[in-house]
């Protein structure tokens, strides 16, 4: 079989303007020469462990799934800058017209120091869960982005992000109007440390995809470490945000999986086995979801 070569956009001449964040992968502002727009430029993880490489891609993937769920999120897309592959998305105080944006943990630390810091270092899921919500219904801001901070968390279960960090989502300020930032650093999801061989050999059937599922912990917008259990996140969701899980419940099943199943088949980068799991992944997990909310909100 012929060997596809992929030609992704070249930003090598785009003009340098800072460090980006302090996260895991290495990130640069860039300047586009077009019109100025301030863009990030986030590279692929590279390291000698046995994982893959791939939260620069998924973060592609992750954005092509909340756009099909009619979900506010980051614009990106692959590129390459001096040879080295990375997804570059336009700086969203930019994509969104927003004058200031302060993320989730600033906001929490400042609002309830001691309490917030507290939380942080519990271990017990069912105590995070209970004790992080009920803090999230005292946050100032949060009867502004309930309903999005709602569809974010699952929006994180459906693609298994397991970095919803307090650093990864930002209120941002519009003139008088308070809102949730697009959605972003979407890429520690879709199975992102798992290398092909585990893939072939551990997601056989929908058991595996089961197990998968119950083992998955995550930060819920909150935690530093993943320490919740998904399921049980998902339950308390569906039972506390009734018209949050009934919006999603809606954008799920009108979520176009030929659309998205053509798009991972056109793909570039992902292998053919990459692209098999994460077709089946999204349904299963969907199935999940909308299962959930069928039971737990009537």
């Amino acid at each position: 079989m012929e060997k596809v070569i992929v030609i992704l956009k070249d930003v090598s001449s785009w003009l340098y303007d800072g460090v980006g964040g302090n996260g895991t992968l290495e990130m640069e502002i860039l300047l586009s020469p077009v019109n100025s727009s301030r863009y990030y430029m986030k590279y692929a993880y590279l390291s000698e462990q046995p994982r893959t490489h791939l939260e620069d891609v998924n973060e592609v993937v992750a954005a092509k799934i909340a756009k099909l769920l009619k979900l506010n999120v980051i614009e990106v897309e692959l590129a390459t800058r001096n040879c080295k592959r990375g997804c570059l998305s336009l700086c969203f105080l930019e994509q969104t017209g927003a004058h200031q944006g302060e993320p989730g943990k600033v906001l929490l630390c400042e609002e309830f120091k001691e309490q917030y810091e507290h939380l942080l270092h519990q271990n017990n899921g069912n105590f995070l869960i209970d004790n992080g919500f009920n803090l999230l219904e005292r946050f100032s801001y949060f009867d502004k982005i309930r309903k999005s901070f709602i569809k974010m968390s699952l929006f994180d279960i459906l693609i298994g992000n397991q970095d919803r960090h307090a650093e990864n989502w930002t209120i941002l300020f519009k003139n008088n109007q308070i809102c949730l930032a697009p959605l972003y650093d979407n890429g520690a999801s879709l199975g992102f440390l798992l290398p092909d061989e585990k893939l072939q050999r551990h997601f056989r059937d929908k058991k595996d995809f089961d197990k998968y599922y119950y083992n998955m912990k995550v930060k819920g917008g909150l935690l530093d470490k993943n320490k919740m259990p998904a399921y049980k996140v998902l339950s308390y969701i569906v039972s506390n945000y009734r018209e949050a899980s009934l919006s999603f419940k809606k954008h799920l099943l009108e979520f176009p999986f030929d659309t998205f199943e053509h798009f991972i088949n056109e793909f570039p980068i992902y292998s053919e086995v990459r692209k098999n799991f994460t077709k089946r992944f999204i349904r299963h997990r969907s199935d999940i979801i909308l299962n959930a909310i069928r039971k737990g909100v009537t």
